[in-house]
């Protein structure tokens, strides 16, 4: 309570409900929590509240409602103990009720200017930089950017500027689950963490038709997608590096970033935790009548390599757009432990050793199809 609260009055004379009612106030964040203190001490003083209209006299003109609903006056009966305590008790803490709500909403507002984009109400660059910090394995990092938006600039203003990334904020917010997390990375770029989430193209199909719906302006995104796997830093690199990658590919597009799959990476439940040596890559093109047949295929053979000695792991990424094409990766301990398998030093043109830098593989709309790790 303020400092003239108890003024004149001895503090042993202060009903416990009166002491623990102002306590209560450090922990209200809305009207509506004050409103419920406020109305819990009017009946521990033995009165009750009620309606401005449902009042017949017997009341204190004391509106203990903070503007939440209509009014709502105490009553006790005239002359009653219960009566005597609000007239001297309730008054001031209603007082200090209000001073509590004006309080937290400050608090609260300073709070979302620190962590709120102010023109997309997204998160910002630090919150962005919090929730990358804290991603986990399993998690999909994906990088967004929109397309040329120096031409809506250019061409219509800074304010069509403003209102074409406010709308994309509010078509991302729509799009997340609530366990999710979108922010503004800064400009026109944007970061989005699926948690554990498999499904990352399924998010941007429907992130594109809600956007293609809902944009002011003929603007399309790029995004890149990766997988966080042991190295959060290194998942966000390469999902921006994806990102412009799909820019360079003709922007309208996303790309995922296959560099996430490291080249030395270890197979954890390789019971002897054997690093990669090699890493051998191939496509497979397939006509889309053939597909399930293919896939059948895929299951029997994994089955039947992941017993080969030197082998670690196989990874098949089919094509979520075009069905027909298929890449798969295998690791092996050594060069020699491939060769003996594939009974050849290059078992077939298409079948080589994974290249770094510009000549590493990217696939486009790729994502992880089945995994059989030994």
């Amino acid at each position: 309570m303020n400092d003239e609260t108890f003024a004149g009055v001895d503090r042993a004379e202060i009903p416990i409900a009166v002491l623990e009612a102002t306590r209560a106030l450090l922990y209200v964040s809305s009207a509506k929590d004050a409103q419920n203190v406020a109305a819990s001490l009017v009946r521990a003083l033995g009165g009750d509240v009620a309606p401005v209209d449902d009042v017949e006299g017997d009341s204190l003109p004391v509106d203990v409602s903070f503007g939440v609903g209509s009014p709502l006056l105490p009553r006790a009966p005239r002359g009653s103990v219960a009566a005597s305590l609000l007239e001297r008790f309730l008054p001031s803490f209603v007082v200090d009720a209000r001073r509590a709500i004006e309080v937290h909403s400050e608090v609260h507002r300073f709070s979302v200017e620190a962590t709120t984009d102010g023109l997309t109400r997204l998160a910002n660059r630090r919150m962005v930089a919090r929730a990358l910090g804290r991603l986990r394995d399993g998690d999909t990092v994906i990088m967004i950017d929109l397309d040329h938006f120096k031409r809506v600039n250019d061409t219509y203003g800074h304010a069509a500027g403003d209102e074409t990334l406010r709308t994309l904020g509010r078509v991302l917010h729509e799009c997340i689950r609530g366990r999710d997390f979108v922010g503004r990375y800064g400009g026109e770029e944007f970061v989005v963490v699926l948690s554990d989430s498999k499904e990352p193209d399924a998010f941007l199909t429907r992130l594109r038709d809600a956007w293609i719906a809902a944009r002011p302006y003929d603007v399309s995104f790029s995004a890149g997608i990766a997988v966080v796997a042991n190295d959060p830093a290194a998942a966000i690199a390469a999902a921006d590096g994806a990102m412009y990658a799909a820019k360079k590919d003709g922007r309208d597009r996303w790309n995922w970033a296959l560099d996430t799959v490291p080249v030395d990476s270890r197979a954890p439940e390789h019971s002897g935790q054997l690093a990669a040596a090699f890493v051998a890559w191939s496509q497979i093109e397939v006509p889309e009548e053939g597909r399930l047949d293919l896939e059948r295929a895929f299951a029997n053979r994994l089955g039947a390599v992941d017993r080969w000695p030197g082998f670690i792991k196989l990874e098949v990424w089919a094509d979520v757009v075009d069905p027909t094409t298929y890449i798969m990766v295998s690791w092996w301990t050594s060069p020699e432990a491939f060769k003996a398998y594939m009974r050849s030093d290059d078992h077939r043109l298409s079948h080589r050793r994974i290249p770094t830098g510009e000549f590493r593989p990217r696939a486009r709309h790729f994502r992880r199809y089945r995994i059989v790790a030994r």
